[in-house]
């Protein structure tokens, strides 16, 4: 069977979660016998064909930047000849895209999954909260037209999609349900996968109180604030995993590591990956992420991998509530104090330690998608 993922990306100079679930995923069905095919957004050093762990990627130029929608069109117009030539069994789109309408109409004979990871901006109140931190917002003015004509041909995609996965049941519930009347029968929730899990002997936390920040460092990410409460709490040490994805986010992040350079105890490691990742958040006894919006974040799941208490500005599927503080109210510095307090971070992080190995282990999940796909 072949499987095509349609994507922005594939984790090769864009480190996002979508790349990642694509590596993963594609990875783990390349290894079980399914001919595996990616197409995506060109990142920056991609080739127009390239075979990575399995894979078989064909990218294609489009400027997320640009504000001309003649340009973005013409960009979807490369898509159409990928398409074709791949000639997939299954058409898998990491969240709707309008790649996956056109794939749609192309292949109207095969089989189409959306899986949900954090949906575009439907609603106005989305853009507005995004537009507060971010530059390539800021800069735009609200196109009511575009924004209709993009929900519109969303809520197509979804109707004619076969499978709707969903990583965060939030979003079902409270958005795609009420927004397009999917029919309940057809989404399946499907959890992400975290490809490693730490054995208990080799999670060993530092003895010293320890935050993790990990994602990447824009705007919606709101990092400065990690950078602040290190600045309030001089005796716990800070490490910050992740860069900027984009070169408009670097005037801002290159300002915020001005105003925080001389702090001793703050550690900006950069984008790392793999095991050194994860031997990192071992150490750690809190991962913040004080987002100003997010689905269900990879770095909660690999962080409670790692026993990390959680503490963040958003709760999707009430995993922050569980497993750590929901700083509902940004109030960032009474969460810390509270997961230090008791051993509460270490509770909390053991208990989302259970849940990950219960939930998220990888065989689980490519059993599951295995299961939807042979159905096929």
């Amino acid at each position: 069977m072949r499987i095509c993922f349609i994507t922005s990306e594939v984790f090769v100079s864009r480190h996002g979660g979508f790349g990642k679930l694509v590596r993963i995923i594609g990875r783990e069905l390349a290894k079980r016998g399914f001919d595996v095919y990616a197409i995506t957004w060109a990142e920056p050093g991609m080739k127009k064909f390239m075979e990575i762990d399995g894979i078989k990627v064909l990218s294609y130029p489009y400027t997320y930047t640009s504000h001309s929608t003649l340009k973005h069109i013409v960009d979807y117009s490369k898509v159409i000849p990928l398409i074709k030539r791949v000639n997939a069994d299954v058409y898998m789109s990491i969240d709707c895209m309008v790649e996956t309408y056109i794939a749609q109409k192309i292949m109207p004979d095969r089989k189409h999954i959306i899986w949900v990871q954090d949906p575009f901006p439907y609603e106005r109140h989305d853009y507005k909260l995004l537009s507060q931190v971010d530059p390539l917002l800021k800069t735009r003015k609200f196109n009511v037209l575009k924004f209709g004509a993009t929900l519109a041909l969303y809520r197509k995609a979804y109707r004619n999609a076969d499978v709707i996965l969903v990583q965060a049941l939030y979003f079902y519930h409270f958005k795609l349900s009420r927004l397009f009347k999917i029919s309940s029968d057809k989404v399946v929730y499907m959890p992400n996968p975290v490809e490693y899990i730490p054995r208990e002997d080799d999670i060993q936390k530092c003895e010293k109180p320890t935050v993790c920040y990990l994602g990447r460092l824009d705007p919606v990410k709101r990092y400065w604030i990690v950078f602040e409460l290190a600045k309030l709490f001089p005796d716990v040490e800070f490490f910050v995993i992740g860069k900027p994805s984009l070169a408009v986010y670097e005037e801002l992040y290159n300002t915020v590591m001005r105003m925080y350079k001389n702090l001793k105890n703050l550690h900006v490691i950069g984008f790392i990956n793999g095991i050194e990742k994860f031997n990192v958040l071992s150490k750690c006894w809190v991962l913040a992420l004080p987002s100003i919006r997010e689905a269900l974040p990879l770095a909660f799941l690999e962080a409670l991998a790692c026993k990390c208490a959680l503490l963040s500005s958003v709760d999707p599927d009430k995993l922050v509530t569980r497993f750590g503080y929901y700083a509902k109210q940004s109030d960032f510095a009474q969460g810390l104090k509270y997961l230090l307090s008791d051993n509460a971070w270490k509770r909390k992080g053991e208990q989302g330690h259970e849940y990950v190995k219960r939930v998220h282990a990888l065989d689980k999940v490519i059993n599951r998608l295995v299961k939807i796909l042979e159905s096929f």
